[in-house]
């Protein structure tokens, strides 16, 4: 939903994206035009996951613009809704997902911006991270919560992160994960290389073939397998 900021009776748009991360990429397009100098669509703010301002523009042509969105045309589209007056708003139903917020490792010691890592396909399996093994492990009794923070520096703590973006997997104890080894199992990293956001959509799977049993519990590793893992969400 996109409500303007000028009067509480029109200007108001239902946003149709083709998926969350065209969302959260269209939203990143807007706010770098403004962040470069191209102070058009300056009034957009994003309260939360389904509900931005504007101050008002057309904000529809933010994906006609060459300067913002227009690689995204087609992959999002714009309905004015009634006027006030018209006293027709259709109900929007709330997503119980978390927003993909870049954290920072560590503020003043604490972490800010953390998640659990759950299978989509496994809704009871998160990521768990051991310390004794040194390995991030797929489990139904335990989880980790990690920040995963954007790659490049230029962006601050709070930016949203979308898939074409570079990150590194942290647990709130400092410890960065990554693939520390020829099997390409996710574990501790000293010099941590990091790895496209978008490998939560395919890239990590659960090998059953390593297992660990740990506190008499079978757990079991994860590794990176592109294009054949199974898909991931931040809650």
């Amino acid at each position: 939903m996109l409500f303007q900021l000028k009067n509480d009776w029109g200007g108001r748009y239902l946003i149709t994206f083709a998926n969350r991360d065209v969302a959260d990429t269209w939203y990143r397009a807007v706010t770098d035009s403004v962040s470069q100098g191209y102070r058009r669509f300056a009034g957009v703010q994003r309260i939360s996951l389904q509900w931005y301002t504007h101050d008002p523009e057309n904000i529809w042509e933010t994906v006609n613009d060459p300067k913002v969105a227009f690689n995204l045309r087609d992959k999002v589209f714009f309905t004015l809704l009634n006027d006030k007056n018209c006293r027709v708003l259709s109900t929007i139903p709330v997503l119980n997902y978390a927003d993909h917020v870049n954290g920072a490792r560590q503020v003043l010691l604490i972490t800010v911006f953390v998640f659990y890592i759950r299978s989509v396909p496994q809704p009871d399996t998160y990521w768990s991270y051991d310390s004794s093994k040194g390995a991030v492990f797929a489990s139904r009794s335990r989880r980790t919560m990690f920040t995963i923070t954007i790659a490049d520096h230029a962006r601050a703590p709070g930016t949203i992160i979308v898939g074409s973006d570079d990150v590194y997997i942290t647990t709130p104890s400092g410890i960065d994960v990554g693939i520390a080894n020829t099997l390409n199992q996710l574990s501790r990293s000293v010099n941590p290389f990091p790895l496209r956001f978008s490998s939560f959509y395919g890239d990590f799977q659960i090998d059953h073939s390593l297992s660990e049993s740990i506190d008499h519990v079978n757990d079991t590793v994860i590794v990176r397998n592109p294009g054949k893992g199974e898909t991931w969400e931040l809650v």
